[in-house]
């Protein structure tokens, strides 16, 4: 079976790109166990301090796979099929808030359903103008899948998320920056070079202190405020016994540009 990702390590940053342009990129049920087979090789490398996910052709990923949907409903057992493709997407939804190291989304084109939140479940959106987004699974008769209900629920009013979620309506880059989801829209022919601006600067980074303060953002969504604070104080003191931060703390005394190692 042809391979519908391929990634590339270069300069400490992976980047992982959907290959399926033909199809728009859907998130099928192999293309889902590709994918986290793929997140997880990358987080044991300790050569890779940022990643990148991106599309090609016209999306980024129009989403859940409807020909396998369609199969489903013929053979009689849509709910399996629903089961068996979202059993690897949702490890991966979890697996991107909690990655250990900074993921960069880079929205070349269509983001749709599954694709979008697949872009929304990453640390940073860097979008093409050309980028459009839509939560289209209330058009299919679907709740908005792949952690949809939460990011969309946790980021905008519960106004805003249902207009995003019942109508399905198709928004522009420049309208999901206004609401906060993307951090830089850029021409098509920029989009790679920006992203890898972004990407160069999170690699360079404290990637320790990166990944504590996703585990300490991902915590507070559940946790009560004492435990917290608790948990957040645990972190520190683990943060001020790594090598990034005695360079951070001597750079500063030295007035110069900390070169941060990752560990």
């Amino acid at each position: 079976m042809e391979k519908k990702i391929v990634f590339e390590i270069k300069n400490s940053i992976a980047t992982i790109k959907l290959t399926d342009p033909e199809n728009l990129n859907p998130l099928s049920k192999e293309t889902g166990k590709e994918l986290f087979k793929t997140l997880e090789l990358l987080k044991e490398n300790n050569e890779v301090r940022c990643l990148i996910i991106t599309g090609s052709g016209r999306a980024f990923s129009a989403g859940g796979d409807i020909k396998q949907f369609k199969i489903g409903i013929e053979k009689g057992i849509p709910g399996q099929v629903m089961e068996e493709t979202l059993e690897e997407l949702y490890k991966i939804a979890i697996t991107l808030r909690l990655y250990p190291k900074p993921v960069i989304a880079s929205v070349n084109g269509w983001a749709v359903g599954a694709g979008m939140n697949l872009a929304l479940s990453c640390d940073f959106i860097i979008a093409s103008e050309n980028a459009k987004f839509r939560q289209s699974f209330a058009k299919i008769g679907l709740i908005p899948g792949f952690a949809g209900t939460i990011l969309l629920s946790r980021q905008l009013t519960w106004q805003q998320a249902t207009q995003m979620s019942f109508f399905g309506e198709t928004y522009s880059a420049e309208k999901m920056q206004k609401l906060g989801f993307i951090n830089e829209i850029t021409t098509p022919a920029k989009l790679e070079e920006i992203t890898l601006k972004w990407a160069q600067r999170l690699a360079s980074g404290p990637t320790l202190a990166y990944a504590r303060t996703k585990k300490l953002f991902f915590d507070a969504l559940s946790t009560s405020l004492e435990k917290h604070l608790e948990n957040e104080k645990q972190m520190q003191v683990r943060s001020a016994e790594t090598e990034d931060y005695k360079r951070g703390i001597f750079a500063i005394l030295e007035k110069k540009k900390p070169d941060f190692v990752g560990k």
